[in-house]
């Protein structure tokens, strides 16, 4: 989901028409430079595509019943899965490998090989997804979103590309053009009374969309002789990606297993109920993780040899969004319970404990983001694999058990467990990078601090009789705004002032 011109100098200017390496390590300061500016065309596509989202989620609440919006998450539950393998981690591998064409070749062979493999395996066991659901009527939907897994793989290659030139320009595009894509085409099928085959459909759409804007916007020629790929190449590029994308697999497992347990312990209107309050947290924490892990990454990658950059970036990274991601996270727990019915409407009550949780849970899971990109910079995604076995052993049987108390227990023990595996990535990240715990504490300390001055802030100015809901919301956002600028101004002036360069000189 992003875009920036490609190294200068030589006749192919996506580096995939030589077979030499471009190992050029970025200039002294040049990865905090480099990865503001990604983050910020990454934030403009984020705020962009997720604007769009946000009004489509609104719209369709109102145009939806649970139910519906219950069958199409259980359609796309097992599809997020695929999904992620859909080019079998070799995109991950393109960004890290040296820059050949024999290894742009490997990619997209496998990639395609991949991504028609996983399309017809979904088409074909539609009927068995169905059946584990115990709803037959999921099946078709199944089969729509089969089609949105080749789309997937064939955007892999020109996106891997234009991720490792670090062209977020073109990338920001791209993003854009698919929430234009997926929006418009829902609401227009959801006002045409189609219920659920809008929300499907319109992922598919939004997905061609994707996959055609990053091939346009790569503007170089390819390499699409694939049957010239050499053996050492594929296993280059095997050798990464499948790890990675284990890695990247077990991570959309812990991410959706709860979807998953829902579906199939408590139903589609429970699921309904759960997804909706989960959207939110997602579209404004979450994604923003995935924004900065696509700039991240590449970066970590290009200075994995110098350790003392590695070590200054990698804690930037993580003062950055734990900041972000407390902040924001327990602001919206603090207003949950008024900003449901004035987006969504009554109908939608049950989501907002559930809604509490979630917003806690993705403020959790800030503490620990960067990690696995850092792994996977310094050449060893299988430490990611190992954390993610060990969270899902655990996670499994905590949210099976938790089902007893409705999806407000899934949220909770989300919440619980994203917690201490936070904890635990960060020590592993310490280990491997030798950072002491001190550092990485002092990092996270203005987040914490400025999550703890929204909840109290946020829940004093909810206590005051307001004459309604809107109203409320408005003067707790608004409070806490002030607040977090306050405690930064005064309390951590150095990043106040950092962060405010960073704004004036974006």
């Amino acid at each position: 989901m992003n875009f920036s011109k490609g190294k200068p100098g030589g006749a192919d200017p996506s580096g995939v028409g030589t077979d030499t390496a471009d190992s050029r390590p970025a200039p002294p300061g040049e990865i905090a430079r480099a990865g503001a500016r990604g983050a910020l065309w990454q934030g403009l596509a984020f705020a962009v595509g997720k604007a769009i989202v946000l009004v489509t989620t609104v719209v369709l609440a109102r145009l939806l019943s649970p139910e519906q919006y219950g069958l199409v998450a259980l359609a796309l539950v097992l599809m997020a899965y695929a999904e992620t393998v859909a080019d079998a981690g070799v995109a991950q591998a393109l960004v890290y490998l040296p820059r050949t064409r024999d290894a742009a070749r490997a990619a997209l062979l496998i990639s395609v090989l991949m991504g028609g493999l996983l399309t017809a395996g979904a088409i074909i066991s539609a009927p068995l997804i169905a059946a584990f659901f115990d709803r037959p009527d999921v099946a078709p939907l199944v089969r729509v979103l089969a089609l949105s897994l080749l789309a997937t793989a064939l955007a892999a290659v020109p996106e891997a590309l234009l991720r490792r030139e670090l062209r977020f320009r073109q990338l920001t595009a791209a993003t854009v053009t698919r929430a234009c894509a997926a929006g418009s085409v829902t609401l227009v099928l959801a006002f045409a009374g189609y219920g659920a085959w809008s929300l499907a459909i319109g992922t598919l759409a939004g997905s061609a969309a994707y996959a055609t804007a990053c091939w346009i916007l790569l503007r170089e020629q390819l390499d699409w002789q694939i049957w010239r790929v050499r053996k050492q190449s594929l296993r280059e590029s095997l050798g990464f990606g499948a790890p990675a994308a284990g890695s990247t697999l077990l991570a959309r497992l812990i991410f959706d297993v709860d979807y998953l347990i829902i579906g199939r312990v408590l139903g589609a209107s429970a699921l309904g109920y759960y997804t909706l309050a989960f959207r939110l947290p997602e579209l404004l924490i979450i994604n923003v993780f995935f924004v900065l892990s696509t700039v991240m990454f590449p970066l970590y990658a290009q200075v994995r040899n110098d350790q003392g950059r590695l070590r200054s970036g990698y804690l930037k990274s993580v003062q950055l969004q734990s900041l972000y991601g407390l902040t924001a996270g327990v602001g919206l727990a603090v207003i949950a319970p008024v900003l449901v019915p004035v987006l969504f409407g009554g109908q939608w009550t049950d989501a907002v404990l559930p809604l509490v949780f979630l917003s806690l849970y993705a403020a959790a899971r800030s503490l620990g983001a960067g990690a696995n990109d850092l792994y996977k910079a310094l050449g060893r995604p299988g430490l990611s694999i190992w954390i993610s076995l060990v969270r899902l052993v655990i996670l499994l049987p905590v949210l099976v058990l938790s089902t007893r108390w409705g999806i407000p227990g899934v949220a909770c023990a989300q919440f619980a467990v994203a917690v201490l595996f936070a904890i635990g990535m960060q020590a592993v990240a310490a280990k491997v990078m030798r950072l002491q715990a001190r550092q990485l504490l002092a990092a996270a300390l203005p987040g914490l601090v400025c999550g703890v001055a929204v909840a109290v802030t946020g829940l004093a100015v909810r206590a005051i009789p307001l004459p309604g809901d809107v109203l409320s919301a408005l003067a707790v956002i608004l409070t806490c705004v002030g607040v977090v600028y306050a405690v930064l101004r005064w309390a951590f002036p150095s990043l106040h002032d950092e962060l405010l360069q960073l704004v004036r000189h974006r």
